[in-house]
């Protein structure tokens, strides 16, 4: 990191949380963006605990359990017993939630895509970039 740059981790964590809530936003997706992370992450993933969704969500485990059983109340997702742990439950999406997933990724797709139509080839590579450099870091701690 050089110093020329005036870097501030925080800044990028603050702006990231901005512009996801923005985005959001602009695409009209009716839920939180918590309430899509968490859907998210249940796709990419596949069923996970209550303390799973606290963790990825830097959430205490009470609050992921109301988050939880908010979208289950929706229908977009569903419950089902712990094969590892008779203690625990699992939540996983259901059809309504996987299609609810699609519709807010085109939702989010579209209301951004003009904005980020007016940016140049080289802005798009920078934020691709930006994009992989989050993800590895996030791979490393998970």
């Amino acid at each position: 990191m050089t110093s020329s740059h005036h870097f501030q981790p925080h800044d990028l964590v603050f702006t990231s949380s901005v512009f996801a809530r923005h985005a959001a936003k602009l695409a009209d997706v009716g839920v939180s963006s918590v309430s899509w992370r968490v859907i998210a992450a249940i796709s990419r993933r596949g069923p996970l605990r209550p303390r799973e969704i606290a963790s990825l969500e830097q959430v205490s485990r009470p609050t992921a359990t109301i988050f939880l059983q908010r979208l289950e109340k929706k229908g977009l997702l569903q419950r089902a017993g712990d094969p590892e742990d008779s203690r625990s439950v699992l939540f996983d999406l259901t059809d309504q939630g996987r299609e609810a997933l699609s519709t807010w990724r085109v939702s989010l797709d579209g209301a951004l895509a003009p904005r980020l139509q007016e940016l140049s080839e080289k802005d798009i590579t920078t934020l691709i970039e930006a994009q992989n450099l989050m993800q590895r870091i996030i791979a490393e701690e998970n």
